[in-house]
């Protein structure tokens, strides 16, 4: 079984280094992984906080079309558009690019993973 909130957590640190590296289309298709992963692991906020900087970066985007990331979900044509991003960037290859770029981990805190991504998507400018 796939583990969601670990998902969640690889494409939310990735939307951000792609954000500091000033890569926007990366982005944009990391933070709609991390919101697809967040809504799947049970976190709404952190699905809704990528489904706002998404939209708030790329008003064109299918995204923008639905109030959150899981209505986006029932509908077919965002199904295929999140198909073909994960298979663009499987979850194995996300934690491959995590390990190449030699990043610390996100340590254990007593904020729960969820509070942790909200709080790196909060630094995303």
């Amino acid at each position: 079984m796939r583990d969601h909130e670990a998902a969640m957590t690889v494409y939310v640190q990735l939307a951000v280094i792609s954000e500091q590296r000033h890569q926007s289309q990366v982005c944009d298709r990391f933070l709609l992984l991390a919101g697809v992963e967040a809504c799947r692991a049970g976190w709404p906020e952190v699905a809704a906080r990528c489904h706002a900087r998404l939209i708030a970066a790329n008003p064109a985007h299918l995204a923008a079309r639905y109030t959150t990331i899981a209505d986006g979900l029932r509908n077919e044509d965002f199904q295929k558009l999140v198909a073909r991003w994960e298979r663009y960037c499987p979850f194995e290859k996300g934690e491959a690019m995590l390990r190449q770029l030699d990043l610390p981990a996100v340590e254990p805190s007593e904020a729960s993973t969820g509070e942790q991504m909200l709080a790196l998507l909060g630094d995303l400018a």
